[in-house]
């Protein structure tokens, strides 16, 4: 497996680790609503990689069913609606695919038995192996490093979005 597109990655994915939101769904108990606001925001993007992935892979009405059981009426991001809009052509459609598909299969697994509570049928899998192996034709390409690093950069800005709301209802 090629670890190119890891590597060209590595310093973004650091950072949504770090950023408070993701280290607050690091922690396996984030507040409802901003777990909410972000199973909202992947799903507006999952609308559009969606059809454009291997079935297996599609998440739409896993993230759609796990935003109703949050409950907390929380709006999807404006940044994801955003950055789902500018999802217009194979690199950008890939390079979304490759960071949400493999944080949902790779972190997606740890966080699946942090989030206690929580809804996670989009981090469950019908065919985990089948899933992997459909990642890889993401994974070994590098011609969509500098989309992925947006869809990195992105995700830092719904996580942005999300603390400042954090902020405002408390």
């Amino acid at each position: 497996m090629s670890r190119f597109l890891w590597e060209q990655t590595r310093d973004l994915h650091h950072a949504c680790e770090a950023h408070p939101i993701g280290e607050a769904m690091a922690s396996g108990k984030p507040p409802m609503r901003a777990y909410e606001m972000w199973i909202r925001a992947i799903g507006e993007i999952h609308k559009k990689i969606d059809p454009t992935m291997p079935a297996v892979l599609h998440r739409v009405d896993r993230l759609d069913a796990d935003a109703e059981v949050c409950g907390e009426g929380a709006q999807t991001p404006k940044s994801a609606v955003a950055y789902a809009e500018t999802l217009n052509d194979d690199l950008s459609l890939a390079g979304a695919s490759y960071v949400l598909t493999g944080a949902h299969l790779m972190g997606g697994e740890i966080m699946r038995r942090r989030l206690d509570g929580y809804p996670t049928n989009h981090l469950e899998w019908d065919d985990r192996r089948e899933a992997i192996e459909a990642l890889k034709m993401f994974r070994e390409r590098q011609d969509i490093v500098e989309q992925s690093r947006d869809c990195f950069a992105a995700l830092l800005s719904i996580m942005d979005e999300i603390e400042t709301e954090m902020k405002n209802v408390c």
